[in-house]
């Protein structure tokens, strides 16, 4: 994608987000849209069916152990297959591939042939697939959408993802579920297949220059890249530190919501909710606050709302307190995702785009698998409660230094303004 134009300052200026951003965005959006509501159904049909199987919390963090290892493992690679091979193409082959696997443990629910470790297997290759189309999606992102619409396109790609994977699909998940154990994956299957259908009415953006080096040698160039970027690390590492923690935490939460708040399946889906009605929020505050406030303030909420509501699930038992805390959560989240998104497609070189989102998520995400693990035996040994506390006491000085850590993301220049990486574009 070396034909993308330098940014003007007046590209930088975020939109009112008032006018259309165009239809190719609208197809990515609606895909998104789509096969995220699938996803959110086996988000809560996962747990319902391992809680069947099993109700030893190790076991139980061993689904989202194996959801989200796939990040720590695979993102690299297929983030420098995302900067090698046309992306439209390779969100499909991710589509396909997912409808594919969903669907055969739909039919081993069917038949009753589900077990623990196939539940693990599937969700690991049900992520790696999302590790291929994340990648490649967020990278075609700047070439379908002018520079000056990012933030917008992001928070409403941000929006689009979490609240279909968490207002729509999960009470859909929980209620398929009801109906039959294995509705929630078989509907999961179609909608990969629409998802891949609306991808495949995009107009075929051209693949990156191929590089002639090979793929181990592009894989280090976006870990030099990334690395040596000190606002792609002070974007990283709080995101790490508090993935670790939060997963440790809500990796639990079907648990949480049975025997902490004496809930049922309705209060477990309308935590996802509230969630997902925070993110739709953010995604009409964050123009307003970055214009105000600026980025690096704007990120720094984020983390307030992410330590104090963890303290307060530990604190209460009232279902209704324990949804509005998830309603924070998942404002936090929306505000993170459309501005670090931004910042980091902005001060990253288009052929870098791939790799530069792989070793983000390799390095944010790739610690959930622990801290997953380390939850799962906390809550064995010191009880439920346990992560939730210690999830919000490990977040707290994150908040409290904020502005100190991000501060080097609102130095950060764009890409094209940094005469050392010009030689990169085009050449990966």
């Amino acid at each position: 994608m070396g034909t993308i134009a330098p940014m003007t300052a007046a590209d930088l200026e975020p939109s009112t987000g008032r006018r259309s951003i165009g239809r190719n965005f609208r197809l990515v959006w609606l895909s998104v849209l789509v096969s995220s509501t699938g996803d959110g159904m086996f988000v809560t049909a996962f747990p319902l069916l391992a809680v069947l199987l099993t109700r030893d919390p190790r076991l139980i963090a061993g689904v989202t152990i194996a959801l989200r290892l796939p990040w720590l493992v695979m993102s690299m690679f297929t983030g420098a297959i995302a900067d090698r091979f046309n992306r439209r193409r390779l969100m499909i082959i991710a589509d396909v591939g997912r409808l594919v696997v969903v669907g055969v443990l739909g039919v081993a629910v069917l038949a009753d042939a589900a077990n623990i470790w196939m539940l693990y297997v599937c969700a690991f290759l049900l992520t790696t697939g999302d590790t291929l189309h994340v990648n490649a999606a967020q990278a075609l992102l700047p070439a379908i959408v002018q520079q000056r619409d990012l933030l917008q396109a992001n928070a409403r790609f941000g929006s689009a993802q979490i609240v279909s994977a968490q207002f729509v699909g999960p009470p859909l998940g929980v209620a398929a579920f009801g109906a039959a154990a294995s509705a929630p994956f078989l509907a999961d299957a179609v909608s990969f297949a629409g998802s891949a259908a609306l991808v495949a009415s995009l107009p075929d953006v051209p693949a990156p220059e191929r590089a002639a080096s090979r793929v181990r040698d592009d894989l280090l160039e976006g870990i030099r890249f990334t690395w040596r970027s000190k606002a792609f690390r002070r974007i990283a590492g709080p995101l790490a530190v508090g993935n670790f923690f939060f997963f440790a935490a809500t990796s639990l939460l079907v648990l949480y919501t049975d025997d902490h708040l004496g809930a049922g399946e309705v209060v477990y889906s309308l935590l996802f909710i509230g969630s997902a009605v925070g993110t739709v929020c953010a995604r009409f505050m964050v123009s307003p606050l970055v214009r105000r406030f600026g980025e690096v303030n704007t990120m720094v909420i984020p983390l307030w709302l992410w330590s104090l509501p963890m303290l307060g699930m530990a604190a209460t038992r009232s279902p209704v307190i324990a949804i509005a805390m998830y309603f924070f959560i998942g404002l936090g989240t929306g505000l993170w995702i459309a501005t670090n998104t931004t910042v980091r497609q902005r001060i990253t070189p288009p052929a870098l785009l791939g790799r530069m989102n792989a070793v983000y998520r390799t390095v944010s995400w790739g610690v959930v698998p622990f801290g997953a693990a380390f939850g799962g035996f906390v809550a064995h040994e010191w009880g439920l409660l346990a992560p939730f506390v210690i999830a919000g006491v490990a977040c707290t000085p994150l908040a409290v230094f904020g502005r100190r850590i991000l501060a080097p993301v609102g130095e950060a220049p764009a890409w094209d303004a940094v005469p050392s990486v010009s030689p990169v574009v085009g050449t990966a």
